[in-house]
């Protein structure tokens, strides 16, 4: 963690760099030009950079800043007064009005420091981004496809837990703006939607998908009943997104009514426990969506070799929506992959390329 007494010159151009790319390329990536203003803003202010540096280890600064400011805003009317409300929109609920944010949003930073700096030392980026089960959905169909069993799905860092529930969701998935696929009972309280891109086709999907088993596994699973864990996992959603918020609160209401089996610690150390208590006789399925590039190098290959070691007894599948970058900090557009382990060998299958959130998938040829 950087040094509490600020950031040396080469620190500063670091933290100056990632939250211009952050305004460059991810934030007009994911339609959030609210953010893109922001970060360009904090990249010019050694204040806002030295107060963004403090976030834990592996942690995304920008995320980190903006979820904790928008964490503030909707704990209580007091934050919310603020004229900095209004340009979020599941606080005010209104449009946001059309002069700059960035002046009132590092006058809030500067006048509530201490409170933000509680917040990123000691909260993680944790999203759990429903939307991204419209890639688990033909992943999960494959695998229980070529396996002819229910599938035993554990997700890899979990979060809530809330994708551990995406045979419970509705799903359609557009190209050219025409439907071309549907899958779920349309009243479903949670709905998603893609984009096909590109000229690969959308995999066949399960008529209907067989779960008999579904475990998480997280460093700190979110506990949506606790109101100021719920308020985070809002705070991680970009200010524009206003239907994922909705969508969040609607996939906590599901998750109440079908609760899963969430386990608290590093997945490198839990993983062959939930493997032991997984049902025999169902496809192993691990997966991991933009989550495991948390977990350091070494609980990285110590998963893959307990998966590799469980394949000798049974087969192995691991889907992954992940761009398993060293530096957190680049950004690239994430792959989604099955990873199929056979006696204690290993083949990959790259399957399409994806927005970080689902919003779009584009199947490989």
């Amino acid at each position: 963690m950087p040094p509490r007494d600020g950031l040396d010159a080469p620190n500063v151009a670091h933290y100056r760099d990632v939250f211009h790319r952050f305004a460059r390329v991810e934030a007009p990536d994911l339609a959030s030009p609210m953010y893109a203003e922001l970060a360009y803003g904090v990249s010019l202010n050694r204040d806002l950079l030295e107060l963004a540096a403090q976030k834990r280890r592996r942690q995304p600064a920008p995320n980190m800043l903006f979820a904790a400011v928008q964490y503030l805003l909707l704990s209580s009317a007091a934050y919310a007064e603020h004229p900095l409300s209004a340009h979020y929109p599941i606080v005010s609920g209104a449009d946001r009005p059309m002069e700059p944010a960035f002046p009132a949003f590092r006058e809030f930073c500067l006048d509530h420091r201490s409170e933000i700096l509680e917040l990123i030392r000691h909260r993680r980026t944790q999203t759990n981004v429903v939307r991204r089960c419209t890639c688990l959905l033909p992943a999960f169909s494959m695998v229980q496809a070529e396996s002819e069993r229910p599938l035993a799905l554990i997700d890899i860092g979990a979060s809530a837990g809330l994708n551990l529930n995406v045979d419970r969701y509705h799903y359609r998935y557009t190209r050219g703006g025409l439907q071309e696929a549907s899958w779920g009972s349309e009243q479903a309280r949670v709905s998603l939607e893609a984009e096909l891109r590109g000229s690969g086709a959308l995999p066949p999907l399960a008529d209907e998908l067989a779960i008999q088993f579904r475990g998480g596994i997280d460093l700190n699973p979110i506990d949506l009943t606790d109101e100021s864990e719920l308020r985070w996992l809002q705070a991680l959603i970009w200010p524009e997104h206003v239907e994922r918020h909705k969508r969040l609160i609607d996939g906590a209401a599901e998750l109440r009514q079908s609760p899963v089996d969430l386990r608290s610690g590093d997945a490198a150390e839990l993983l062959p426990q939930m493997i032991a208590d997984a049902p025999e006789d169902a496809a192993l399925t691990a997966y991991s969506t933009v989550a495991i590039y948390q977990i350091p190098a070494a609980g990285r290959q110590q998963i893959f070799e307990t998966l590799a070691e469980t394949s000798r007894d049974r087969p192995v599948w691991l889907v992954t929506l992940e761009h398993l970058l060293d530096d957190i900090d680049d950004v690239q557009v994430p792959s989604l992959a099955i990873t199929r382990f056979r006696d204690g060998a290993s083949s990959r299958q790259l399957l399409a390329r994806s927005s970080p959130h689902g919003w779009w998938i584009e199947w490989a040829a």
